[in-house]
């Protein structure tokens, strides 16, 4: 055999294994397309079609403890624990109201008027406004007597310019309406006011205005 058949025969064989490794590439090929299709193929059917359960759970379970048809309120019951007030001197009228810019002459000044002002005869009743304790009770010839009632929910009421009642002390409790002193003869930071009940209503220790919790009836002096 010369070379030139040599060389032919070995080119013939190069191509045979060309074929060969192509076809077997393609194989390759097509078996990974069709796994990786029916991989996906099953899997969408899984998802799209899950197994029926032949018994299913009930709809509506019963349960061990089912919820009050009315479940009981939480709020207490009786009203709003609002505590009511009366006027504490009789037939008074409110010459000076609550937050009022008030001319006060005695001292010759100005200022906002934390309280409401009782025109009242002296020695006219003065009433606790609602139950409560007394918790003060102060002789000043300068400011004026006062008494102080603790009612309840945070709420005091304060009685200047008065003579308190004889054996009337601290810790004592008393009842609404309840005699507690007299008014006073005018004297004092506000004697030029002629013979009047100062009377200061707190709430938590803040000035609050008492016409929120009693009718009052402003006249001018």
């Amino acid at each position: 055999m010369n070379e030139k058949e040599n060389t032919s025969t070995l080119n013939r064989k190069k191509l045979i294994y060309s074929v060969i490794i192509s076809v077997c590439a393609l194989l390759l090929i097509a078996a990974i397309v069709l796994t990786v299709y029916f991989v996906t193929t099953g899997g969408n059917e899984i998802a799209e079609n899950p197994p029926v359960d032949d018994n299913p759970p009930a709809e509506n379970p019963p349960a061990d403890n089912p919820p009050a048809e009315n479940p009981p309120d939480d709020k207490p019951s009786g009203g709003d624990g609002k505590v009511t007030f009366i006027v504490p001197v009789e037939a008074a009228s409110c010459t000076v109201e609550y937050d009022a810019i008030y001319n006060n002459r005695s001292l010759d000044r100005w200022y906002k008027h934390l309280a409401v002002d009782y025109a009242a005869e002296e020695g006219a009743a003065v009433s606790a406004m609602a139950d409560g304790k007394v918790v003060e009770i102060s002789l000043d010839e300068t400011l004026g007597n006062l008494i102080t009632i603790e009612h309840s929910g945070g709420l005091k009421s304060i009685y200047r310019f008065v003579e308190p009642e004889s054996g009337l002390k601290v810790g004592d409790q008393v009842s609404c309406g309840q005699k507690i002193a007299t008014v006073a003869a005018a004297y004092g930071t506000e004697y030029k006011d002629g013979t009047h009940l100062h009377l200061e209503m707190e709430l938590n220790g803040e000035n609050v205005d008492p016409t929120v919790y009693i009718d009052q009836t402003l006249e001018e002096k």
